[in-house]
């Protein structure tokens, strides 16, 4: 299995997902890592030292943000982006490999900041 990075609607809200999710442009998807990676990349001591919160409850659970959770979780993924160089040197993934997953997310929430009042991001 693999983490996915989704659009979501708020509850209550009737809106095509489907339709917003593709417009994330290529080379980037909705890949956010293997399901494996929620304890040996985002669920690691060092995601959790940088102020991730966000991030590194995907070693227990999944993630669903909504509203001014969506801002928290963008600056999450920034704070990975500007510390691309230290997380490889504490996990097995390249930089790439942690780079290009962040990417996608950041992608998503382009999209969905477009629609914040109707629909949300979910990491699962």
């Amino acid at each position: 299995m693999s983490l996915i990075v989704s659009v979501i609607p708020k509850e209550g809200i009737s809106i095509d997902t489907d339709f917003l999710e593709r417009q994330i442009l290529a080379p980037h998807n909705n890949v956010f890592g293997f399901e494996s990676c929620r304890k040996t990349l985002w669920g690691i001591d060092l995601i959790r030292e940088l102020g991730c919160e966000l991030i590194y409850s995907l070693n227990s659970r999944d993630i669903f943000v909504f509203d001014e959770d969506i801002d928290k979780l963008k600056s999450e993924l920034h704070i990975l982006i500007d510390n691309l160089e230290i997380i490889k040197l504490h996990t097995i993934y390249n930089k790439d490999f942690i780079e290009f997953r962040v990417r996608n997310a950041l992608e998503m929430i382009k999209v969905v900041l477009k629609e914040k009042d109707k629909v949300g991001i979910a990491i699962w």
